[in-house]
């Protein structure tokens, strides 16, 4: 048995020895040329690869056996024209695969990688131009003979990154630039190096456009040459469709990878495509508020919206969204709008031609329009007295006018041929007008949208100057807070005393208004100018100061004016006369009118020789009348003061005192609430004295009148009383004309009120301007208007009665 165990191991260390024997790696001792020359007997087929610098490269080798694939027991790879192998892969202990790298340098690390496969590869990663060549790889099998297979490597160097510049050599990967809409496109794509020569191609959306192109040599930045591959597209027409359309550049010189490429993102500015208004309406009405809204689609910007009106622009509020634009205008038309054009307009900024509109026609309903002018023919500067003149009133108004009316001064003209006013169509003609035809003038008119009323026009008409009020002013000497204040007479009479300078003021109308003036004086017929130096001038008013020194100074003076038209037909007539103020008033009797107010009726004294006006003062308050007679509502105990007033100043008042409503009951209730007062026998007694001592003086009084009205009384001066005076006996006094009194029942109440001693009688030229009892008593009699004016004068008082009068009389000796 351990012969047959020795016999085995014996023949299996002859066949390791045998195999030991044959070389499997070449050694220091052997040279290059054994492996070439015992390869040299054999046909080696090569195989193509290519690899991408940078890249990994695959290189096959065969290692199959045909009967066992364990068989292998080492594989070598070596380069040419190296004999000394750069990588290899033994399996000869049956264990696993040990690789083993060999002495070359450029392989070392981990660049290389042996897969056993199926198929087995070498795989050589981060490929160099240096590794490229002729590679060989030996296997040796255990029971077979060796073989050994070829691998030539091409190294393929990849072009750089294109780069696209437009014709203004602007690198386009970096800048974005958007172009015009309907514009062409010119881009160059640039690619440097790239072995083999690459080829430069344009796609457009992945779609293939252009794959010209040309190489160029191009001078370094270092003076070197480089090659440079350049293809050059033009898109013309850029439509709205390529807008962010994908451009790219691709440089390709092998299917191993991936070429490299650069994008360009083409950016439009677009034309906006439509733009509307909205809320057209057929007809709008002048000075009414409208809301309309513009919108525009399509434009890349949004595009701009303005308004437009005739060539003036609206400002509007605007809203973008995206690519539609939205304007709303708040718009309120006026007559000036009516057959123009409301326009939005919409237009990309950055497009100077891509502008739309749309128009809108307005017919626009507004009120007349209306201008008033004179003739064009006139000169305005010119016109007089007797001349013609006419008006010419435009109108513009939407629906037209129904009706045209003229106006002088607010008043509204009639056609009237007679009168020298004509109307025809849209003039007015005025004949032989007089200064009254000066004033402003319109003309009116009238639609469905209402009246418009033109300019004012002035119409100045040039006339000699006419008298337009004399003025008597304040008397010198008199306060200015005389109360009653003194009557200012616009009338042509004016009194004077001897030495008193009264001042007469001339006031004229004329057209121009630069007059000169022209005082004169005339008595007896004598007509002479008075100086000039006793008048003073200015503007249209002249002053005289005027005094009269005999009774031949008192006239009539006249004030005299011209101007470039020529002097006045008629002068300013001034009749001085003799004149003092006004004597008090007479008989003043005040009694009920109705449960709320008194009457006080007056006979009015000697006017002082000028018109004179009547006037009461009750509690700070004046009333005014043209006669003595006034109805005053007094509600307490109340002191009146009666006054007659003319231009030389007021008379002495005549004080009423304590005047209030007598007899008059007053209730807070029903009538019959009415308390009863009880009279004392003492106070009964005392009345029937007075009574009785009354009647005995009335008797005495008669007798005195009877014989006095039976006896010629000499003339005597009127007079004033005071207070003293008015209290002396009659008798003593000697004066016939005081007139007894009798007791008479009021028609207006059951009591009897205050009666008031009668004044001085009044020159005999007065005679028979007495007032009747009636006018006294008439309860229509005028009412005066309230003043505020207070006395300076000293009053004169009358002792208070208490019967009246039935009638009023004087006697004139």
């Amino acid at each position: 048995m351990l012969w047959i165990i020795a016999l085995a191991l014996c023949t299996e260390m002859s066949l390791v020895a045998g195999v030991m024997r044959r070389p499997t790696t070449p050694s220091p001792r052997d040279s290059p040329g054994d492996f070439v020359n015992d390869e040299v007997d054999r046909q080696i087929s090569i195989d193509t690869v290519q690899g991408v610098a940078g890249k990994r490269v695959d290189l096959p080798c065969d290692i199959l056996h045909p009967r066992d694939i364990n068989d292998v027991s080492m594989v070598l790879w070596f380069k040419e024209p190296h004999g000394e192998p750069f990588y290899s892969y033994d399996a000869r202990n049956g264990q696993s695969a040990k690789a083993r790298l060999g002495s070359e340098s450029r392989f070392s690390g981990s660049r290389t990688t042996f897969q056993v496969g199926p198929p087995a590869k070498l795989f050589i990663q981060d490929v160099k131009p240096a590794d490229e060549g002729v590679y060989r790889c030996r296997v040796d099998f255990r029971n077979s003979p060796t073989r050994s297979f070829k691998v030539k490597l091409t190294i393929i160097h990849p072009p750089s990154k294109p780069i696209i510049y437009d014709t203004k050599r602007r690198d386009m990967s970096t800048l974005g630039v958007a172009y015009a809409e309907g514009a062409n496109l010119t881009l160059d794509c640039e690619v440097y190096g790239g072995e083999p020569k690459p080829r430069v191609m344009w796609f457009l959306e992945g779609r293939m456009i252009d794959a010209t192109y040309e190489e160029r040599e191009v001078q370094g930045p270092t003076g070197e040459i480089n090659t440079v591959t350049v293809n050059r597209v033009t898109l013309r027409h850029l439509a709205r469709s390529q807008h962010h359309a994908k451009l790219t550049c691709k440089a390709n010189n092998t299917n191993l990878a991936d070429p490299p490429s650069t994008n360009f993102v083409i950016e439009l500015n677009m034309k906006p495509l439509t733009v509307k208004i909205f809320g057209k309406v057929k007809i709008v009405s002048a000075a009414k508020k409208y809301e309309i809204k513009c919108r525009s689609t399509g434009s890349k910007p949004p595009a701009e919206l303005t308004w437009w009106k005739g060539s003036k622009q609206l400002k509007g509020r605007v809203k973008n969204d995206g690519s539609t634009s939205e304007s709303t205008l708040e718009w309120y038309p006026s007559h000036e709008d009516d057959g123009k054009y409301l326009i939005c307009r919409a237009e990309n900024p950055r497009l100077s031609e891509a502008v739309i509109e749309d128009r809108w026609n307005l017919t626009v309903h507004y009120k007349p329009v209306v201008t008033l002018r004179m003739g064009s023919s006139l000169n305005t500067d010119v016109i007089k007295e007797g001349d013609d003149v006419y008006f010419e009133c435009n109108v513009k108004a939407n629906p037209s006018t129904s009706k045209l009316s003229w106006y002088h001064k607010g008043t509204k003209l009639q056609h009237n041929v007679t009168g020298g006013v004509v109307l025809s169509d849209h003039s007015l003609v005025l004949q032989g007008i007089t200064r009254d035809a000066a004033g402003d003038y319109t003309c009116m008119a009238n639609n469905e949208e209402g009246d418009s009323r033109s300019n004012v026009v002035v119409l100045e008409v040039m006339f000699a100057p006419i008298c337009r009020r004399v003025i008597n002013e304040e008397p010198s000497g008199l306060s200015k807070a005389s109360i009653p204040p003194v009557l200012n007479t616009i009338e042509q009479l004016h009194g004077a005393l001897r030495h008193e300078t009264i001042g007469l003021v001339c006031e004229v109308e004329a057209v121009p208004t630069a007059v000169t003036f022209r005082w004169t004086f005339n008595s007896s017929g004598d007509l002479s100018d008075i100086p000039s130096n006793k008048f003073t001038s200015d503007g249209t008013r002249s002053r005289l100061s005027y005094t009269p020194s005999t009774d031949m100074d008192n006239g009539t003076i006249g004030c005299w004016a011209s101007n470039v038209i020529g002097q006045s037909r008629q002068p300013c007539f001034y009749q001085i006369i003799a004149a003092v103020r006004p004597y008090p008033l007479q008989n003043c009797t005040a009694y009920n009118n109705t449960e709320t107010s008194v009457r006080i009726s007056c006979t009015e004294g000697f006017d002082g020789g000028m018109p004179q006006k009547f006037v009461a003062v009750v509690n700070d308050q004046r009333f005014e009348s043209t006669r003595p007679s006034w109805e005053l509502v007094i509600r307490k105990p109340t002191r009146v003061l009666l006054y007659a007033v003319n231009g030389k100043g007021s008379s002495d008042p005549v004080i009423m005192n304590d005047i209030f409503l007598k007899g008059v009951a007053k209730f807070t209730g029903t009538s019959e609430s009415v308390t009863s007062v009880n009279m004392s026998p003492i106070l009964i007694g005392l009345g029937g004295t007075a009574t009785g001592l009354g009647l005995i003086v009335t008797g005495v009084l008669m007798a005195l009148w009877r014989r006095h009205s039976a006896t010629p009384a000499k003339p005597k001066q009127p007079q004033q009383l005071s207070i003293s005076t008015f209290g002396k006996n009659d008798e003593e006094d000697g004066n016939p004309d005081l007139i007894p009194t009798t007791d008479v029942t009021n028609h207006f109440s059951d009591k009897k009120l205050s009666v008031y001693g009668s004044l001085p009688r009044r020159p005999c030229h007065l005679e028979g301007r007495e007032m009747p009892h009636e006018v006294l008593e008439d309860p229509d009699y005028p009412r005066a208007s309230p003043n505020n004016f207070y006395s300076l004068q000293r009053p004169v008082r009358y002792s208070e009665a208490i019967i009246r009068t039935s009638a009023i009389q004087e006697s004139c000796i």
